[in-house]
């Protein structure tokens, strides 16, 4: 029986192509991860499919009932990229079918199932020639069930995520308004392992590239140290951090997060160390949860990130996004009444009325040593100065413990060389928002 009947009669193709449909049931139509870079000259030039365009072009090939050409792909692309192990996992079901036996996309017992690891790259055999024999699990490969499942789990989430991106124009509805300085934004969902990078130009949003990621190992929602959860919120890249500096573990370089962030730290949450960083060198990526809390890339995506992105970028993490057209009325709302707080406390500042300015800011703030210092600095500041207000960004987030605004804004007067460039966290108190932190903006 010819190979792509055999391949249809068993199963395997069919548990295949199940796969990426139940990883696209629930997306937008499907729209080519290229077509969402920006059509600049240097994106213009004949591009090279990365690893994950390449596995998606193979499952593609698998839906055509193409395999023959599917079979030689998976081949290419584990010998260039030896160490993608969703990749040998498909390539590998292809060469199990071939010589007879059950794929581990195909429905088997658990122990068979968990006995099916991943395999080294295997060159095909010539025409004519006697197939090779499959070789025997390598270290390389899954350990366990539970790492089959995982690389199972990474290709429905790399098939969803690479051809069903957000509709053209929506941006995550954090994002409020965004000043001129800020070249580019993060947003990353953590239940589809995906992060989308926005390039801001004009006040408008334009999604510039996906890549996949991996998280904690419990998923999202960090509260403490050590409990391998990936924080929620909205944060901002500090340094980075070339990967000559780091041991192997963190590839090839790291953005640093300002993780706990003053709404983490007013909730009582804790830990440090919540990076962007790459994958050992003996992984092309981690499964969708494998990480100790921070998020993992595929080393040419790290890479990638570093060299576009700037220090301050924003970067938000929710376990699920939520994408709006920038005139949805709400999103517009939202945006402009909290605007209109912001003017309405530097307008405080500007007619000396440091007790309105107070009305705006939590108690347990202005009655803080933070908050006395707070309030020296902004009367010292205004006092007999025209202090303009420039460069706001501002940002929403809503939780189960409440809901808050994060303004970053610049204050700049005659008299100064350079603006002071803050950062607030508003927290809504009833129907009013309340100032409950403010600092200088910094590069942690």
């Amino acid at each position: 029986m010819p190979f792509r009947k055999q391949f249809w009669c068993s199963g395997v193709g069919v548990a295949i192509v199940a796969a990426a449909g139940a990883a696209l049931a629930a997306g937008s139509p499907a729209t080519p991860r290229a077509a969402a870079q920006t059509n600049t000259a240097a994106a213009a030039k004949a591009r090279q499919p990365d690893a994950e365009e390449r596995l998606v072009q193979i499952i593609a090939l698998v839906q055509n009932q193409q395999l023959d050409q599917a079979l030689r792909a998976a081949a290419s692309l584990t010998a260039d990229v030896p160490h993608f192990q969703a990749a040998q996992l498909v390539y590998a079901d292809l060469l199990r079918f071939r010589s007879g036996q059950p794929g581990a996309l195909t429905p088997a017992a658990v122990a068979a199932r968990a006995a099916m690891l991943p395999v080294k790259h295997v060159p095909l055999p010539q025409a004519g020639a006697a197939p090779l024999p499959i070789p025997a699990a390598s270290v390389q490969g899954a350990q366990s069930l539970e790492q089959l499942q995982g690389l199972q789990d990474e290709i429905r989430r790399r098939m969803h995520g690479a051809q069903s991106l957000p509709t053209a124009g929506q941006v995550p509805s954090e994002f409020l308004s965004l000043s001129p300085s800020v070249r580019q934004v993060i947003a990353i969902d953590a239940s589809q392992s995906r992060l989308y990078l926005l390039r801001h130009d004009k006040g408008q949003l334009q999604l510039v590239d996906s890549f996949y990621v991996s998280v904690g190992k419990l998923g999202v929602g960090k509260l403490e140290e050590g409990d391998q959860r990936t924080p929620e919120g909205i944060y901002f890249i500090g340094r980075q951090i070339a990967g000559q500096r780091l041991p192997e573990f963190y590839g090839k370089g790291a953005l640093t997060l300002n993780y706990p962030n003053d709404w983490d730290k007013a909730m009582g949450r804790s830990g440090s160390g919540i990076w962007l960083h790459g994958a050992p060198p003996d992984q092309f990526a981690r499964l969708p949860q494998a990480s100790d809390g921070c998020v993992v890339l595929a080393n040419p995506d790290l890479i990638a990130l570093m060299r576009t992105v700037d220090k301050l970028t924003p970067v938000l993490i929710r376990d699920q996004l939520q994408w709006v057209a920038p005139s949805d009325a709400s999103h517009r709302q939202n945006t402009e009444a909290f605007h209109a707080v912001l003017q309405q406390w530097h307008q405080a500042w500007m007619q000396d009325d440091p007790q309105a300015a107070l009305q705006l800011a939590t108690p347990q703030w202005t009655a803080s040593a933070e908050g006395q210092a707070w309030q020296t600095r902004m009367a010292g500041l205004f006092k007999g100065r025209n202090v303009e207000l420039q460069d706001i960004s501002t940002y929403g987030w809503k939780d189960d413990k409440g809901e808050i605004r994060v303004a970053n804004l610049k204050l700049k007067s005659r008299e100064q060389a350079q603006p002071l460039s803050l950062r607030q966290y508003w927290r809504k108190v009833g129907k009013d928002w309340r100032l409950f932190s403010e600092d200088l903006q910094n590069q942690s």
